[in-house]
């Protein structure tokens, strides 16, 4: 399996049998938008069109937009609601394939799932999350939530960068929450195998151009 990041919450993940890119940012981020072939798209909010610019996205694509429990091409997609602040539902989605489980926090400010409804998602071993603080999780909010799932890997994700005109926190200070070590990279390869080193792995991912 491989990972690759566009900016924001947008991310590439190729597995054995298909393509998987998730929300594809709109140009009004200041950001060029994603753009490349995909055999899933994932859209946690469908109708905010900062988080859903599929007009780069080729290729017959199948559509996840609602909570729910999709098996395609290999690839296991459970989207799960999850109440923020303003009322409003941002959904996260586990991702299996390849004996491999990721679970993508998307870009929610708040994460409110209970210590049972955890234990239901079961082990992770890639964590995704936003670090960014303002309208997502702060620094200190998601290294709390890297504690409680204890994921193999971790990859934090929408938090200022290049030409983003949003306002949000540089990458840094939740590499310092997190103690400092890391290690950076332009994509991240692995298999379920590699997985074996105790703890949780820093990853920052190099944003693609």
């Amino acid at each position: 399996m491989q990972i690759q990041y566009f900016g924001l919450s947008s991310f590439k993940i190729t597995t054995k049998e298909a393509t998987i890119i998730t929300d594809p940012f709109h140009k009004d981020s200041g950001l060029i938008p994603p753009r490349g072939a995909a055999d899933i798209l994932i859209l946690s909010q469908k109708n905010k069109s900062l988080y859903s610019a599929v007009s780069g996205i080729s290729g017959e694509h199948f559509d996840i937009t609602d909570p729910g429990e999709y098996d395609v091409k290999g690839v296991t997609v459970t989207g799960v609601p999850l109440k923020q602040q303003d009322e409003k539902y941002v959904t996260i989605f586990l991702i299996e394939s390849e004996d491999i489980r990721i679970l993508n926090l998307t870009h929610i400010k708040d994460f409110s799932l209970k210590e049972d409804e955890l234990e239901e998602l079961g082990e992770i071993d890639l964590l995704i999350l936003p670090v960014g603080g303002n309208t997502v999780m702060s620094a200190s909010a998601a290294a709390k939530v890297v504690n409680e799932i204890e994921p193999k890997i971790v990859i934090p994700s929408h938090y200022k960068m290049g030409d983003l005109i949003l306002d949000l926190d540089p990458v840094e200070k939740f590499i310092k929450e997190m103690g400092g070590k890391k290690e950076e990279m332009e994509k991240l390869s692995f298999k379920k195998k590699d997985l074996t080193e105790e703890g949780t792995k820093l990853v920052i991912l190099e944003p693609l151009r």
